[in-house]
């Protein structure tokens, strides 16, 4: 083979791994200019397997997509706010777009877009609502560590990093979210799998605390704030535990 030709299938190689990485992100013209102002930052697809990866940035015109978390969901779990949230005008037009080649999977993807301006790097939802006023900065560390503690007590109980969260897990099967300024919300809070029972106890325990989450309060999961006076760790315990003991193995969850 001669070098020429070597070099030509060497910058197809580098070219074909730039497309599938631009495959990864890619959005509608429409939808750039909110992506840009911060305003869209979340994305339903449906792929085979997932096709961007927590923490990694995508280019798009002028700036990047560096995504945040990545979770896969059922397809009821796409509701009409969701699409509107995702800047379509209804579930119908998000779905002619959402589905990627062959897969049947699922994924709600977290993202924020960073804009390249003269070298330096601009977080575009410093430019969205509330631009020029001072936000106060969202400090869960105290939260994140008492929340690791709980759950790497439990037998094979994992707190994983994703972006700035925590995934709750056990054997690679997640029973809960540790979330901080989740989608710029400013808050420190607490999301896992529940009974109804569990609901019940949570709000005669923590009432001010408790909440059900967007997205995962139709699957039965509860939300905890972590963030105000008075929390009731032995709720939170609580929650956690059951959580995890819905999710491990049997034999497991016995120990």
């Amino acid at each position: 083979m001669s070098n020429r030709n070597r070099s030509l299938i060497e910058v197809s190689a580098v070219r074909r791994a730039r497309c599938a990485k631009l495959r990864g992100m890619m959005f509608t013209k429409r939808l750039r200019p909110g992506i840009r102002r911060g305003e869209i930052t979340c994305s339903v697809r449906i792929w085979q397997r997932p096709r961007v990866k927590v923490g990694h940035r995508y280019p798009m015109e002028g700036g990047q997509i560096e995504v945040d978390s990545i979770e896969q969901v059922e397809l009821e779990d796409v509701t009409a706010n969701l699409a509107r949230e995702s800047g379509f005008n209804g579930l119908v037009d998000l779905l002619k777009v959402a589905k990627h080649g062959s897969g049947n999977n699922v994924y709600l993807v977290r993202f924020h877009y960073i804009d390249g301006i003269g070298g330096s790097v601009i977080d575009a939802r410093k430019k969205g609502k509330g631009a020029g006023k001072d936000k106060k900065t969202v400090n869960g560390d105290r939260q994140r560590t008492r929340i690791a503690k709980i759950v790497e007590s439990l037998p094979e109980g994992e707190a994983k990093a994703l972006g700035g969260h925590l995934s709750l897990e056990v054997r690679n099967k997640r029973f809960g979210w540790f979330m901080v300024d989740h989608h710029g919300d400013g808050r420190v809070a607490l999301n896992c799998k529940a009974s109804s029972e569990m609901h019940d106890i949570l709000r005669q325990l923590a009432p001010d605390h408790f909440h059900i989450p967007k997205y995962l309060g139709n699957k039965g999961w509860i939300g905890l704030w972590l963030d105000l006076p008075k929390l009731d760790w032995a709720a939170v315990e609580l929650a956690l535990v059951e959580a995890y003991r819905r999710t491990a193995p049997k034999k497991l969850a016995r120990r």
